[in-house]
């Protein structure tokens, strides 16, 4: 279960909810008296619960951060449009360069 909630002035409010489920199964676990059922059990948890924590992390909030860098600009609109035509001008350049002389 995970709920998370923000409220900054610089972010705005944001709610973000869900609840995540795994299951899993170990026949390799040999039950003793120093090693007992209990404990095998908690060391899944334990295995599972730092899985499902690098899967959100990973997939979630790595995805959150690419969109919003995405979207996200640091140069203005001006300077975005100056660098696309620049771009073009230079590929037009090779362009004219590659084509055969007659």
């Amino acid at each position: 279960m995970l709920w998370l909630e923000t409220n900054k002035d610089g972010s705005g409010r944001m709610q973000l909810g869900g609840s995540l489920t795994r299951q899993a199964e170990n026949d390799n676990v040999t039950i003793t008296e120093s090693s007992p059922h209990v404990a095998n059990i908690g060391h899944m948890i334990e295995d599972m619960e730092n899985k499902m924590r690098n899967t959100l992390n990973e997939i979630y909030f790595g995805k959150t951060k690419n969109i919003v860098n995405d979207l996200r600009s640091v140069r203005s609109l001006g300077d975005e449009a100056k660098k696309q035509a620049d771009a073009r001008a230079i590929a037009d350049a090779m362009a004219t360069l590659r084509r055969p002389k007659k």
